[in-house]
């Protein structure tokens, strides 16, 4: 971490532990929309960010560079005891780098989840979602494989989801060697992880091997097709905007027609039937929130067991914000008890 996003980030999380008469200053009217209001903490950072970010070249350089900060500025601290270590392992086009969280005692074979990082196919890396992972170790007792999968531009559609297969394949084959019991082993992420964590689930029927033992779909775009709703209403929230959701789309799939492939857009899938159990969490402020929703209600409506809710004052991305938002942090933690009920961890 460079010397000015260590001050930024020591300004950021001072500012958010203001009064709340001074926040709401900085912050402005309260923000409601869909009939949710954005938690004041949020709220603030995100007028303050937007007003510092200015006009930014939009590449995928320049976003990938302001996201890693960002996150570094605003992520909650990591789990010290939580212990990690790189390594890379076979992928369809070459080795694919992972980084493997070990919690800090269990007993007997452990839990796996494989984890895949959000940033709409284009953005972010093995760093991007580190202290979740290692929130999640630690409430889970779990072993945490986060898969570095390939991006586009450079690696378009369908490369991201044949990674994801592969790294999950991976991990099951290997699960004697990294102390992991092969019939406990999730898939899951924040954001495009969140839908390639959906899409493995629905490949492995379409493959006819097992179901992993739970798909864990944090604030999950599912339909790169979905128009109106939360697309429209949260078209210009913080984080993330319809605009740049457009960005990603057209560097991830840049034939068209791929987003009508539901290995691209699970949300159209009309066969549900027998996946894994799901985890499904969206957030209020967010334009791919409603059809989160709608897929966590087709898994239902489909048999599949799902335990679904919607942090209403939060927006996407939340899960790296408990640094500077006490509200992002309890969401966290719900979500990791969520994961820990799934994964059979009293």
């Amino acid at each position: 971490m460079s010397a000015r996003t260590r001050v930024a980030r020591t300004a950021a999380r001072s500012t958010s532990r203001l009064p709340k008469r001074l926040l709401r200053r900085m912050a402005g009217d309260a923000l409601e929309i869909d009939g949710n209001t954005l938690d004041l903490q949020m709220q603030a950072f995100a007028a303050a960010a937007t007003k510092r970010a200015g006009a930014q070249d939009p590449t995928p350089e320049a976003i990938r560079d302001a996201f890693a900060e960002m996150v570094q500025i605003t992520q909650h601290d990591p789990v010290a005891t939580v212990s990690t270590h790189d390594r890379t392992i076979p992928g369809p086009a070459g080795d694919l780098a992972v980084r493997i969280y070990h919690p800090t005692s269990t007993t007997g074979a452990a839990p796996a989840i494989v984890w895949y990082h959000q940033g709409g196919y284009v953005i972010g890396d093995l760093d991007t979602d580190h202290a979740l992972c290692t929130t999640l170790a630690d409430r889970c007792g779990a072993v945490v494989i986060s898969v570095d999968y390939r991006l586009a531009p450079e690696h378009p559609f369908p490369a991201f989801v044949d990674d994801g297969i592969a790294a999950h394949q991976w991990v099951v084959e290997h699960a004697e060697g990294l102390g992991v019991d092969p019939a406990r082993v999730a898939v899951a992420g924040t954001s495009a992880g969140g839908m390639l964590s959906a899409v493995i689930c629905q490949q492995a029927r379409v493959r006819g091997v097992p179901q992993p033992v739970a798909q864990i779909l944090v604030y999950p775009g599912t339909d790169h097709t979905f128009e109106g709703g939360s697309r429209e209403s949260c078209a210009k929230t913080f984080p993330l905007t319809s605009a740049t959701l457009a960005f990603f789309a057209h560097h991830a799939l840049p034939d068209p027609g791929a987003a009508n492939d539901v290995r691209a857009s699970p949300g159209l899938a009309t066969e549900l039937w027998g996946l894994a159990p799901a985890v499904v969490v969206t957030a209020g402020f967010d334009p791919v929130r409603d059809e989160g929703n709608a897929y966590a209600e087709a898994l239902a409506a489909a048999g599949v067991r799902v335990t679904h809710r919607c942090e209403t004052s939060l927006t996407h991305s939340f899960t790296v914000f408990g640094g500077i938002s006490k509200e992002a942090a309890r969401a966290v933690d719900r979500l990791a008890d969520d994961v820990a009920t799934a994964l059979g961890v009293d």
